[in-house]
């Protein structure tokens, strides 16, 4: 089943590989674990600021497009506070080999008004703002999953 796995230094990853995988791994620790929801938690206005006209976010079904819309969602959304317990990420090809975009999936409990507890997930695109070369969000998906 799984013969052309192969150990092999032939499958060996270059440097640059590794460095961008690394350089992907801090950025995605660093948005999950110091920015993205302790903003949320504390001042979702700020965390508006990280996304675009172009960015979709949908939370537990409810989409909306723009920065905008996601602003009214945001401030119609209960007080949170959430705990990640795991989250992942991938380099996803752009056009700048050296910066690729980031997909960041993250899985953990969301209590709500201090009272309704929920275990969560979700999935994050972050892209380079192509006037500030930051990353951004481009797309987002949470889905409470109980």
């Amino acid at each position: 089943m799984f013969s052309n796995l192969n150990t092999n230094s032939t499958n060996a990853l270059t440097e640059q590989q590794k460095k961008i995988i690394q350089n992907t791994t801090d950025k995605a620790e660093t948005f999950v674990k110091d920015y993205y929801y302790h903003l949320y938690d504390t001042n979702r206005k700020e965390v508006v600021k990280l996304y675009k006209d172009i960015s979709i976010s949908i939370w537990n079904g409810t989409e909306c497009k723009g920065i905008t819309n996601i602003e009214k969602l945001l401030s119609e959304i209960p007080t949170s506070n959430h705990s990640v317990e795991c989250y992942d990420c991938q380099p996803v090809t752009s056009d700048d080999p050296e910066n690729p975009n980031i997909l960041i999936v993250t899985s953990g409990k969301v209590t709500y008004n201090v009272q309704s507890s929920h275990s969560f997930h979700h999935t994050f695109l972050l892209i380079k703002d192509p006037t500030t070369q930051n990353l951004c969000i481009s797309y987002d998906c949470l889905r409470l999953t109980s």
